[in-house]
């Protein structure tokens, strides 16, 4: 087993142990080396020290329990291994430019510091919203069986959409993407708008609170690798239980916004 496997290892057992007292000498078995050595191999690897990568994964999962129960901060600053309520408030503000109150009451975007990879590392920054009901008028993709077929098919409507001179006016309407699984428990997609373009099909947005994502641009290479990210890392990393079967893109001012629906 190689050292990054390895530091992988530590990396799970820490994410294992976040409310426990985390035993660097534990994390050093694991590595196979010392405790010194470990420490000098994690700072060299991830450029941040290892206290600093666990305070901010628990800082992480602890701003997510914040804003979306009702939870103590006293309880929190027990949970995750802090003396008091004035050191947690105190380091929490240290990364959040915010107490946790402030926090609670504003919730405001929020950039989750994700379980680390060693082949990839990212933050992603996103927002919680409330979206009432709507209904919008929309253009499906044939069945596919899988996700890469789904993203040939997705690209595939887009193209006959500009063909038939029908793109244009979806997206200056306020464009949506709506991806679920239907009665057949195939996962497809649909690309629509509130307003009625004719032969279009009637689908419901469902009401709900949802993750925001900010795609950057809002063409397809902006907006695929994004969704892969939030699937294959993301939802490692956070403690929102999510829909993994359901969610849409809002384009709007020449950008895309990924919505996804929590439980």
């Amino acid at each position: 087993m190689n050292n990054l496997s390895r530091l992988q290892d530590v990396i799970e057992y820490i994410e294992e142990h976040l409310t426990d007292k985390i035993d660097y000498n534990e994390l050093a078995k694991i590595m196979a080396v010392s405790e010194q050595s470990m420490q000098r191999i994690f700072v060299f690897i991830t450029d941040m020290s290892l206290s600093e990568y666990i305070k901010k994964r628990r800082f992480s999962k602890a701003y997510e329990e914040l804003i979306n129960s009702n939870v103590r901060v006293i309880d929190l600053a027990m949970k995750y291994q802090y003396e008091s309520e004035i050191s947690f408030s105190r380091a929490f503000k240290s990364i959040f430019n915010m107490t946790p109150s402030e926090a609670k009451k504003n919730k405001l975007n929020f950039v989750l510091f994700p379980v680390f990879q060693f082949n990839d590392r990212k933050e992603y920054s996103y927002k919680l919203q409330k979206v009432d009901k709507k209904i919008i008028y929309g253009y499906r993709t044939k069945n596919s069986k899988t996700k890469e077929d789904l993203l040939f098919r997705i690209r595939e409507l887009y193209q006959d959409l500009k063909n038939q001179n029908l793109y244009k006016s979806i997206y200056e309407s306020g464009m949506y993407g709506v991806t679920f699984k239907d009665e057949n428990d195939q996962e497809i997609y649909y690309v629509g708008c509130e307003k009625d373009l004719g032969n279009a099909e009637v689908i419901e947005i469902e009401e709900g609170n949802y993750l925001v994502f900010d795609c950057g641009g809002d063409a397809q290479s902006d907006i695929a690798p994004l969704i892969m990210d939030v699937y294959s890392q993301f939802l490692k990393s956070t403690t929102l239980d999510i829909d993994l079967y359901y969610c849409f893109e809002l384009y709007k001012d020449d950008k895309c916004y990924l919505y996804i629906k929590q439980k």
